[in-house]
């Protein structure tokens, strides 16, 4: 789909302005952009004791729950998250908005790298057909 849009910019950059060809060019990387995020649905957020009961209340349309934190027990936002197949093939590659990222991934064996501070942590998940999987990661970093 997205070769065939790029096809079609390519064809019509031949007959439009300048102006008409950066709107399309707007559209085509939104549209790219959701096509990538379509593949996994994510979200990620978790800040303040609303979002976090938001974020509950969305736990059963996914499958897979990660939380991050350090040691102590103090939430971690902005933690670098990369989600593999055992096959090595990236299907999810982002920065937690906030110490919860919940995810829809199909069933089967993944590897998890959480980063923060610099640190990573690593963790071999298997998503069920049905039901919820946790993972949570725990840094100890000294302040």
């Amino acid at each position: 789909m997205r070769d065939a849009l790029i096809v079609l910019l390519t064809v019509l950059c031949s007959v439009c302005s300048a102006q008409v060809l950066a709107t399309m060019a707007v559209i085509l990387l939104t549209f790219t952009m959701e096509l990538g995020a379509a593949e996994v649905p994510y979200i990620s957020g978790g800040v303040g004791a609303d979002m976090r009961e938001e974020l509950l209340a969305k736990e059963k349309e996914y499958n897979l729950k990660i939380v991050t934190a350090e040691k102590s027990g103090d939430y971690l936002a902005d933690v670098t998250l990369v989600i593999e197949s055992v096959r090595k093939e990236r299907v999810l590659d982002t920065t937690m908005a906030g110490p919860i990222l919940l995810a829809k991934l199909a069933p089967g064996t993944y590897i998890i790298r959480a980063t923060s501070a610099g640190q990573t942590l690593t963790q071999t998940v298997t998503i069920p057909a049905q039901g919820l999987r946790q993972v949570h990661f725990r840094w100890d970093i000294s302040k």
